[in-house]
């Protein structure tokens, strides 16, 4: 996606724009190896929706037409966690969920219709091109029917998170950026039903576990086609299995039966697919006091999440906004080109900052993910406090479904008012009535 949305943006500066995918395209709305997460839950963040929008005028009317479905995060989700049900009502805040392979082909087929973007499958980048003294990356050698070095005035890496970058850098004489890593042991199950004639009270079922002692996650979205999308996921190697007796089981023994009610008697459409994700993983290319011209660096290849929080996409898309201020700027004549690199790289945290705070704080809940820092202790009880919140307190849980969206940023939710707010309100018992909060 970070690609994609990047030739979009690159080919209104650009006289041509090259897109090289190892993969061969489908012609269709099908799932590809290089999208290993691809056949998994995927949701597009308010904020993303909005620069995908500005992006590819009317793309969500396309999307909505053919079978996309549109969800306040409040009114029409079913959200427990911490053994309570979040608040229902008008949040004014939503998302789109439908199946990645289906966004994907529609912005493919957007970008084809753009004269200057050639797109490039079945190709394979072995190294970067650079000038005699190293200073400057001018181009990619690559192995397609055979080997041939491409050259370009700029060379954006969205080559996802096993991003060679580092290990070329370095090659190059360059130090490697500085990584921030939360060892997760994420395990995905997802299989494909069809959607039941009967009302649920819901378009979305989120369960969460209680961490430490719980593990198990499950959710339901509703995709194109008429169709739920159930993916099972467990932390630190607790994994969903593949068959259909375990996979129905692991269901059944989330903290709720909700989720597990749902589909078992419901139609399978699909196989159950499955995906393990060790990691998340930061690279601080910010930090660098060097590195060379004619190069950038966005998308998981920067930062790479734990996909249950469904953030890659809309921090690719923040980054993607950010490169293109900052080839405003370029255009303007603010500053040349290897100064709009450099201006980007050291810019580029504040596409990931938000992200990365909810997700580890999340995830540092787990004694796996290794974190002992009072300040991650902090945040834990603090979000933990807010997520409680959510069960009675509209204007809490308002403001945070905003700031996980991305509509408002982090700084949202520690002023000192709201601060106060969480801090001083009652949470009531599990169960209890809500309006005691």
């Amino acid at each position: 996606m970070a690609g994609l949305l990047s030739a979009r943006v690159l080919s209104d500066h650009f006289e041509r724009v090259t897109v090289i995918d190892r993969d061969e395209l489908p012609d269709g709305p099908d799932a590809r190896k290089g999208v290993p997460q691809g056949r998994h839950v995927h949701s597009i963040l308010a904020k993303g929706d909005q620069i995908m929008e500005r992006l590819f005028p009317g793309l969500f009317q396309t999307l909505r037409r053919e079978g996309a479905e549109f969800v306040d995060l409040a009114n029409d989700m079913s959200w427990r966690y911490f053994g309570r049900d979040k608040m229902k009502f008008d949040s004014g805040v939503g998302m789109y969920t439908l199946s990645r392979p289906f966004l994907d082909w529609h912005i493919r087929k957007r970008l084809a219709d753009i004269p200057n973007i050639n797109v490039t499958d079945r190709c394979e980048v072995l190294r970067f091109l650079t000038t005699p003294d190293q200073s400057r990356v001018t181009g990619v050698a690559i192995r397609r029917d055979g080997n041939e070095d491409w050259t370009a005035d700029l060379i954006v890496d969205a080559g996802g998170r096993g991003s060679r970058t580092p290990l070329w850098l370095e090659e190059l004489g360059y130090q490697k950026p500085r990584e921030s890593v939360i060892k997760v042991n994420v395990g995905y199950a997802t299989r494909v039903y069809r959607r039941p004639a009967e009302p649920t009270g819901w378009k979305v079922l989120l369960v969460y576990p209680t961490p430490p002692g719980e593990k198990r996650l499950g959710c339901i979205f509703p995709v194109e086609g008429n169709r739920w999308m159930v993916t099972l996921v467990g932390w630190v190697g607790d994994h969903p299995p593949s068959s259909d007796e375990g996979y129905l089981e692991f269901a059944r023994n989330l903290s709720t039966t909700a989720l597990y009610d749902a589909i078992k008697n419901a139609e399978p459409l699909t196989s159950i697919a499955t995906h393990k994700f060790p990691f998340d993983l930061r690279h601080h290319y910010e930090d660098l006091t060097r590195f060379p011209a004619g190069l950038i660096v966005l998308g998981d290849a920067l930062c790479s999440f734990n996909p249950i929080y469904g953030q890659g996409m809309t921090t690719s898309a923040l980054a993607v906004s950010l490169l293109e201020n900052c080839l405003d700027r370029h255009r303007k004549g603010v500053w040349n080109l290897d100064d709009m690199v450099q201006r980007f790289r050291k810019m580029s945290h504040k596409a990931v900052e938000t992200a990365w705070m909810i997700a580890a704080s999340e995830d540092f809940r787990y004694a796996a993910a290794e974190e002992t820092s009072l300040k991650a202790k902090l945040l834990n009880r603090y979000f933990r406090k807010i997520h409680e919140l959510g069960s009675c307190d509209p204007h809490v849980h308002r403001r945070f479904l905003q700031v996980m969206t991305m509509i408002k940023p982090a700084s949202a939710i520690f002023q000192p008012q709201f601060v106060w707010h969480v801090l001083r309100s009652k949470v009531p018992p599990p169960g209890a009535d809500r309006a005691v909060c």
